[in-house]
């Protein structure tokens, strides 16, 4: 019974997450530039510790962020994991304040061993989000009136990938992931004559999408230590990949008059296929802990953004690097007297550069980030929570300050296959 209502709700969970795979709509002005705000990946275990993965191996959890994980997945078991988080953000600009907010699809991963030392997981996960509504009144000389800017976009790209882990050596694992990235961004710049009917209001409305198969490749090596303790060390690699990318671009002239026989004028169209390109990266770190007590790691990620074509889009890039470290801590994961002490509580920070320039200044972004897993009764399976809180942009006049919170919650489900009950 309890595993026919387990299988039951992956199901629930798998068709919600088909009809939540839409991006956030949490805006963010600097999401109009590129190809939108780069999604934080990983699971909320990762997300947790910083953003951490290159030195990550779990018999319990899915780390998609390095495939050579994928090896670890006991065998006969089964792995699933769904994750949903809520964003905040304010924005400040002079003495203005605004908020946004949302509820989200975070993350669908499914994982089980082919053999023993051999892994494949598949996930579906958010890669960029292009949602933003910026607007401002400016005033034009022998108009009366001003002339109202606006400028708003939707959409952005997913992430589904399908890969597999190898362990050849007792203490070498590599692994590879396929990913294919996908979705369409629509962006709308109208020009609005407040005060006067007598003109004609503009709008470029303009639409990108993209579609490419990409790779990437990844090792772990793993140094048992004595009394349980170890040191891991991964690096990923993912060359540069094209995308398809289909445009559309229109421009039209309308009135405030909807009666008029001119309400609505085109004045250039146009659509077209090209090629776009996105960057390779690179990432690499270390995680030193000791099994089922404690873990601490630090990555590096590099970006060369310098290197890629985005036409149909705004913005000037720069080659980007993130730094994560995190730790986790778990008092005694087999207690049997207390429930807090079985808890696996998590800490960490981040330091991100923007791969764009916002208005020709350099964007970076600094994070804090803790949570915790909850292991379940009688099972080991859990349920995982995060908190992520993050600010970039500068207080001054020269720049929109923007301060986001980000809350998680997922549920990763462990069971075993094949493997029959003794007593029913």
């Amino acid at each position: 019974m309890c595993r026919t209502g387990r299988f039951v709700l992956i199901c629930l969970f798998a068709l919600l997450a088909t009809g939540a795979a839409a991006q956030k709509n949490v805006y963010s002005p600097f999401a109009r530039y590129g190809i939108g705000n780069m999604e934080q990946q990983g699971t909320f275990r990762s997300r947790a510790m910083g953003g951490i993965s290159s030195g990550l191996r779990d018999n319990l959890t899915l780390n998609y962020l390095t495939p050579a994980s994928y090896s670890s997945i006991d065998t006969a078991s089964f792995l699933f994991d769904f994750g949903l988080d809520y964003g905040v953000i304010k924005l400040d600009e002079n003495d203005l304040t605004y908020y946004t907010q949302d509820l989200t699809f975070s993350h669908l991963l499914l994982g089980f061993p082919v053999m023993k030392g051999l892994g494949v997981a598949a996930a579906i996960v958010p890669y960029s989000n292009a949602s933003y509504n910026i607007g401002g009144e400016t005033s034009s000389d022998g108009i009366a009136g001003g002339i109202y800017d606006q400028h708003k976009g939707t959409g952005g790209y997913q992430k589904v990938l399908l890969g597999a882990g190898y362990s050849p050596f007792r203490h070498i694992s590599a692994g590879m992931n396929m990913f294919l990235i996908f979705g369409e961004v629509t962006r709308l710049n109208d020009f609005i004559f407040t005060s006067d009917n007598n003109y004609f209001n503009t709008r470029k409305q303009g639409s990108v999408a993209m579609n490419g198969i990409g790779l990437e490749a990844s090792m772990q090596v793993m140094l048992p230590l004595p009394d349980s303790w170890y040191v891991n060390a991964g690096f990923n690699f993912t060359p540069s990949f094209n995308l398809k990318t289909s445009t559309d671009d229109i421009i039209f002239r309308y009135s405030n008059i909807r009666t008029s026989l001119l309400s609505s004028d085109t004045l250039f169209q146009a659509s077209g296929s090209i090629t776009s390109r996105l960057p390779a990266t690179i990432r690499g770190g270390i995680a030193v802990g000791k099994s089922d007590k404690f873990t601490a790691g630090a990555d590096i990620v590099y970006s060369k953004w310098t290197e890629a074509s985005l036409p149909h889009t705004y913005g000037t890039y720069r080659d980007a690097i993130s730094l994560h470290a995190g730790a986790e801590y778990i008092p005694d994961k087999y207690s049997n007297y207390s429930f807090f002490d079985r808890l696996e509580y998590r800490i960490g920070c981040r330091y991100g550069e923007s791969y764009t320039l916002f208005e020709g200044d350099k964007l970076n972004e600094y994070g804090i980030t803790f949570g915790a897993g909850i292991p379940m009764r009688r099972s080991r399976s859990r349920l995982s929570l995060f908190v992520d809180m993050s600010g970039r942009g500068s207080p001054d006049d020269s720049m929109v300050r923007e301060t986001r919170i980000t809350i998680g919650t997922s549920l990763n489900l462990f069971d075993y296959w094949f493997l029959k009950a003794k007593y029913d």
